[in-house]
């Protein structure tokens, strides 16, 4: 069931406000601080989830001139993407890419599936001629260790961890 992202439009967190631009089934897009961050948790993106991105990236950089990028792949989300999708957030990333200090992308799962994120990730970046950083990661802990590192401000990396934990306990 999709729920309606003005019912859920600000959750609070010990570490701050959290907005929720998205939360369906498969996806929720959310801003804290100066971070951007989607979790991926079933299904293929969509032209909405595309759209859910680009205004609150908008929102995100008309507060901040460099801000950060958390992804979190859940091991049930879809690994490919449709093309008008993937040309969505090709459009996307090349718009801000020079406005996001790092882009940490989270799956945890190992070997062919890590291998196939990671082409992914590339293929993005290579097709928006990306400029900024980006890693991929095997743990949200190291993920955003690294992200605060290139974004600073808040939340701090235990906080952000903190708020990615709460946004996956989330029902859906």
């Amino acid at each position: 069931m999709r729920v309606p992202a003005y019912d859920l439009r600000t959750v609070n967190s010990a570490f701050g406000p959290i907005e929720i631009y998205s939360r369906d089934v498969g996806t929720i897009v959310a801003l804290t601080g100066r971070y951007f961050l989607q979790l991926s948790r079933s299904g293929q993106a969509s032209m909405t989830i595309v759209s859910q991105s680009n205004r609150a990236v908008a929102d995100l950089a008309a507060r901040n001139d460099k801000f950060g990028w958390v992804t979190i792949i859940e091991p049930e989300a879809e690994l490919t993407m449709p093309e008008n999708v993937r040309n969505g957030f090709n459009a996307l990333v090349k718009r801000y890419s020079s406005r996001i200090s790092g882009a940490a992308i989270v799956f945890e799962k190992t070997g062919f599936h890590a291998t196939a994120v990671r082409s992914l990730v590339t293929a993005i970046n290579v097709a928006s001629r990306a400029t900024h950083p980006n890693r991929v990661f095997s743990e949200v802990r190291e993920a955003v260790s690294w992200v605060t590192k290139l974004s600073g401000g808040e939340p701090s990396a235990a906080g952000l961890a903190h708020i990615i934990q709460q946004l996956r306990s989330l029902p859906g």
